[in-house]
């Protein structure tokens, strides 16, 4: 017998010194007392995260081989608190947002509403009632191993698992084809920046942010880090848990900018007016608009496959400010860009006032 015990605290040596974490839901880790290892112990033995608890009353059942343990010990241990429940026969343990509720000399149970059947009954020893200690490990979330008699292991606390990385992966395109060297942001629902993340378009148009953390996010191509192109913004993407996801390609769209007469430039009357802009890769035509500032008719429309315009007309008159609109489309009439859009500034003159005589 003595031999026995000695090749048990042997293991439980080595069981110590190896004792790691199990992968399970933590719950608030357990306060023990350590001791050392007592050659004349007569009942089983109990491992909290490597460590040997000081148990009184903690006993192994005959029946079922189950570790039983007085309820009470569980309550200074620090895993819970013990409550009386409705009936003399019930108690309750509480743990955090896990009730348990005990009947004695019974082997029905509950964990908080659902009724449950324990692996062995319940039993009163000197009118402590005793409840399997296997159950109430598993019910909190803690690892509980028996496979070296007499010792119960138990691990309440975990290695936390590492945080996935979630990554946003996407396109722009132009005329079809990826873009290069586009700059795109990373923004939040409000369109506010998200600091750190800021990719730049390969030569396929791709662009990707990894190592993200859970949220909601949008990819964001701002002209003020793009000059030649509108604003344009992505769908958004909530990620979690490590996912990744490919967002549908940003059509982008070219500015178009005024050469003559400059934007806010006062040009002097005349019966000719020439309109030129900057032009836009891939246009088959432009449309130049002219409106009054602020009004809606459309004064002059002139469709030109140049990147210059003559207006004649007579709606253009002294001491009056206008807006000049261009539209660029490809052969098939898709817009490809303009001076009007998201980002843009509006093309404004005026025409100088004649001098009085």
């Amino acid at each position: 017998m003595t031999a026995y015990r000695r090749n048990i605290l042997t293991g439980l040596v080595v069981l110590i010194g190896l004792c790691v974490p199990a992968c399970l839901t933590a719950q608030t880790p357990a306060t023990v007392e350590v001791r050392p290892l007592d050659s004349t112990a007569s009942g089983p033995l109990l491992l909290i995260d490597g460590k040997l608890a000081t148990v009184d009353s903690i006993e192994m059942a005959v029946r079922g081989q189950q570790v039983m343990i007085w309820i009470r010990e569980l309550e200074k241990l620090g895993w819970g608190t013990v409550e009386p429940g409705n009936t003399p026969e019930k108690t309750v343990f509480k743990s955090g947002s896990m009730t348990l509720t005990f009947t004695k000399n019974s082997d029905a149970a509950m964990v908080n509403s659902l009724n449950v059947q324990l692996p062995i009954e319940t039993y009163l020893r000197g009118g402590r009632l005793m409840v399997p200690l296997s159950f109430v490990s598993k019910s909190l979330g803690y690892f509980y191993d028996m496979s070296m008699r007499p010792v119960a292991n138990v691990q309440t606390t975990v290695t936390p698992a590492p945080v996935k990385a979630n990554e946003l992966k996407g396109r722009t395109l132009y005329r079809g084809k990826g873009v290069e060297g586009i700059k795109v942001s990373l923004v939040d629902p409000e369109y506010n920046t998200i600091k750190g993340f800021l990719a730049t378009t390969g030569s396929d148009g791709n662009y990707a942010f990894d190592s993200l953390p859970d949220g909601k996010y949008l990819a964001y191509v701002w002209v003020g880090h793009n000059a030649d192109y509108f604003n344009r913004v992505s769908e958004q993407a909530d990620l979690a848990g490590g996912k990744t996801i490919e967002l549908k390609p940003i059509v982008l769209g070219k500015i178009v900018h005024p050469i003559r007469p400059k934007e806010e430039q006062t040009i002097a009357a005349a019966s000719k007016y020439i309109f030129e802009w900057t032009p836009c890769e891939g246009a088959a035509s432009y449309k130049l608009v002219i409106t009054r500032q602020g009004g809606q008719e459309e004064l002059v429309s002139v469709t030109t496959s140049q990147t210059k315009a003559e207006v004649v007309s007579a709606k253009l008159t002294a001491g009056h400010t206008y807006a000049a609109d261009i539209e660029a489309r490809d052969s098939e009439g898709r817009f490809l860009g303009g001076t009007v859009g998201a980002g843009g500034t509006l093309w404004t003159f005026t025409i100088a006032a004649k001098p009085q005589p």
